[in-house]
C-alpha cells in the first residue's frame, strides 16, 4: 500500500532506494546537488557494483558536481531538457515526489512525495516504471569529463534496464524467462498450455514487466502500460 512521506521521509527513503538495490538504481530528478550523505550512498553502491542511471533536465550543472559524479564509475548520465519529473527507485521501492535531487530541498523546502512498493503497488509501479524507461530512452548521454551536453539520443539505457525487453516473465507462474512475446510461457508451462492450445486463455503476469495481470494470453501477453510503450 502506498505511504505517504514529508520531506525527511523522501530523503530517508531515497537513501534506502540507493542502500537497497540488487543490481540497478534509477535517479530522475531536474536538479541535481547531491548532499555529502547521499554521494557516500553512489559510493556504497558502486562497491557493490549496483548501475547508477541518473537523468536530470537543466544545463547547470555545476563543474564541482561533474567532478564528484566523474568519479562514479558506475554511473551513467543523462539530459532531457523538458525534464519536470522528479522519481527514484529500484527493483522493488520508488519514491515520486517534489522533492530534487538537490542538497537545498532536502534541507530548506517543504517538500511531499509517495512511497510505493512493486509488490503491494503493482499497476502506479509498473506505469511508472514504462513511463521513466520512456524519459531515459528520450535522453541525451552526457560525458562527465566535457563541457558539452550535445550529442546523440541513445538507446543504450535499455541494455540496464531490469525491466527491459531481454528478460521477461512467465504468464503463468512469474517466473524469469527470455523475452519473446510470441513464447510468454516458461518450458514447464508451455507444455501445460499445449495440452489445450488456448490463446486466448488468461494467465496472471504480464510477459515484460511481471507484473500480476489477470489477462494476459499467449495472443496478447502485455498488460496495457507495456503494451502501449512498444508502440512509441
Amino acid at each position: 500500500m502506498a505511504q505517504f512521506l514529508t520531506t525527511s521521509g523522501v530523503a530517508s527513503k531515497i537513501e534506502d532506494i540507493i542502500t537497497g538495490a540488487r543490481s540497478l538504481v534509477i535517479l530522475i530528478s531536474p536538479y541535481l546537488q547531491l548532499s555529502d550523505t547521499l554521494f557516500q550512498r553512489l559510493r556504497d553502491a558502486e562497491r557493490k557494483k549496483t548501475k547508477v542511471v541518473m537523468v536530470y533536465g537543466k544545463d547547470d550543472l555545476k563543474d564541482d558536481q561533474r567532478i564528484l559524479l566523474s568519479q562514479l564509475t558506475n554511473l551513467s548520465i543523462y539530459y532531457l531538457p523538458n525534464l519536470h519529473a522528479k522519481c527514484y527507485f529500484n527493483e522493488s521501492l520508488m519514491v515520486i515526489t517534489s522533492m530534487n535531487l538537490h542538497q537545498f530541498s532536502e534541507k530548506t523546502n517543504r517538500e511531499m512525495g509517495i512511497l510505493m512498493s512493486k509488490d503491494e503497488d503493482k499497476e502506479a509501479f509498473s506505469a511508472a516504471v514504462v513511463e521513466s524507461r520512456s524519459i531515459v530512452d528520450a535522453s541525451t548521454k552526457v560525458e562527465l569529463g566535457k563541457q558539452t551536453l550535445h550529442g546523440h539520443t541513445i538507446r543504450e539505457a535499455k541494455s540496464q534496464w531490469p525491466f527491459n525487453s531481454q528478460h521477461g516473465f512467465c504468464i503463468r507462474c512469474g517466473g524469469k524467462i527470455k523475452y519473446d512475446t510470441e513464447k510468454p510461457y516458461c518450458k514447464d508451462c508451455y507444455s501445460v498450455w499445449a495440452d489445450f492450445e488456448n490463446p486466448d486463455y488468461e494467465e496472471q503476469f504480464c510477459h515484460e514487466c511481471g507484473s500480476e495481470y489477470g489477462h494476459a494470453t499467449m495472443e496478447k501477453p502485455l498488460c496495457r502500460h507495456c503494451y502501449v510503450a512498444t508502440q512509441k
